[in-house]
């Protein structure tokens, strides 16, 4: 490897100036925050398995105003992770069953129905009606 220097060089927050850049940053953001949710459920399941009073604690602490507020931003990031994942799938994977491939608009608005529709049976499941 040389020692050169490539000959230019990005400023720091470059991609903070174009919005597929930054759209792309926030849907990668939003990946990791999908994995912090997930530590939060499996840390929950801990203080369920370690007593009532551990269980209610955690939930105390997950009502605080500043963990709500924190919650609805994460919340906002995991949703445009999910959306923009799938508007990405029409155009990754093209759909095709006939000649032409389905316009990635249509794959986007039928992933994000059959999102809405589990969702909607999980939360009857869980909760035995809306």
């Amino acid at each position: 490897m040389t020692g050169r220097e490539y000959p230019w060089k990005r400023r720091p927050g470059w991609w903070l100036r174009n919005r597929r850049y930054l759209g792309f940053q926030l849907r990668e953001a939003g990946g990791v925050v999908c994995a912090l949710y997930g530590l939060v459920l499996l840390n929950m399941l801990i203080q369920l398995r370690e007593g009532e009073s551990a269980y209610t604690a955690f939930l105390d602490l997950l009502r605080t105003p500043p963990v709500l507020y924190l919650n609805l931003v994460l919340f906002a990031l995991v949703v445009w992770h999910a959306l923009t994942w799938f508007m990405l799938i029409g155009k990754a994977q093209p759909i095709q069953f006939t000649r032409q491939p389905l316009p990635w608009k249509v794959v986007f608005g039928v992933n994000v129905l059959l999102w809405l529709g589990v969702s909607g049976a999980v939360v009857y499941l869980i909760f035995g009606g809306i």
